[in-house]
């Protein structure tokens, strides 16, 4: 006998039955809440709020305090080590050292990683394994990557220095001069920081309507009036976030100034990071170097929020 099927049931079996709308309208399970992501997302954001948070409020709360000698119990001071910190010419000097090597590597990082960007957009065919290529550097740590520019720019035996002399030039003395050790400072940040950038700018340039160049190319636009008018304001919010990077990791970035020059020669490049490093491990001022990472990290958040105001500022104009 076959059983019969009463009106308005559905037939098939348990598993194949669609679920009745709800007569209120409404989502009635909580996995049709808007809010569900975000309480799937709740254990994971608080414990990287934990893990990264406590530290930060610790330091801060760590640079109030100054111990009378070392291992003597902290007395509490407020912002005397502030104080200190900004009545000290020699936070000054790192500062402007500071200053100096952020831009030079936010411009010299920024053109090349359009270029470069720009370069392998470009290449087609068995070449794309460039594009793969460009991460080799970032896989390689900074303290590594200063070790070999160090051997590199050395005026003994450096390679750099054999191309120079054997068009019979001399060699300069890049790490002892104070002004050509800057350059070498840039330019080994720029190389271990290039690799992100790149591939940045290379997936806004993956991303863009084919549409707007071939409009361009019928309007009679080519070359670099392309890339200026169209391409580059297009990428304005990748070339944000790697200025965004490439300020935090020069800013923060102290492998590559202390395996390369230790902050020398004559202080020229005791960026504010070497500066922490050197009140922290070689005053033992730990708690004054607190108030230096403190500035870092208040310097930071200050340029970003400005980054993103003039990023948003550009859009509304363009």
């Amino acid at each position: 006998m076959t059983a019969t099927t009463a009106p308005g049931e559905q037939k098939g079996r348990w598993w194949q039955r669609k679920p009745e709308p709800s007569k209120s309208g409404g989502n009635t399970g909580i996995g049709q809440s808007k809010a569900t992501p975000y309480l799937f997302s709740l254990p994971s954001i608080l414990l990287v709020a934990a893990i990264l948070g406590f530290p930060v409020l610790y330091g801060i709360w760590q640079s109030l305090f100054r111990p009378e000698s070392l291992g003597a119990p902290a007395e509490y001071v407020g912002f005397g080590n502030y104080a200190e910190m900004f009545s000290s010419a020699e936070f000054w000097h790192a500062l402007n050292r500071t200053a100096v090597f952020t831009f030079g590597s936010l411009i010299v990082g920024t053109t090349l990683g359009l270029f470069f960007a720009f370069a392998l957009f470009r290449v087609v065919g068995r070449l794309r394994f460039l594009r793969a290529v460009t991460v080799a550097p970032y896989i390689i740590s900074n303290v590594a990557a200063a070790v070999m520019f160090r051997i590199l720019f050395n005026s003994q035996f450096g390679m750099l220095n054999e191309v120079v002399e054997f068009f019979g030039l001399d060699g300069p003395s890049w790490l002892a001069d104070p002004n050509l050790a800057m350059v070498v400072v840039i330019f080994t940040q720029v190389w271990t920081d290039l690799p992100l950038t790149i591939l940045l700018l290379l997936g806004g340039l993956m991303t863009i309507d084919k549409a707007y160049l071939d409009a361009s190319l019928v309007d009679g636009a080519t070359g670099w009036s392309r890339a200026r008018h169209i391409t580059i304001p297009l990428l304005a919010p990748q070339v944000m976030i790697s200025v965004v990077w490439l300020s935090y990791s020069t800013l923060t970035g102290l492998g590559v100034v202390l395996a390369l020059t230790g902050g020398g020669p004559l202080r020229a490049t005791q960026t504010v990071a070497m500066e922490m490093y050197t009140v922290a491990f070689r005053n033992l001022e730990f708690n004054q170097a607190l108030a230096i990472a403190t500035f870092i990290l208040l310097l930071n958040a200050v340029l970003t929020l400005i980054y993103v105001w003039i990023g948003r500022r550009y859009d509304y104009e363009s």
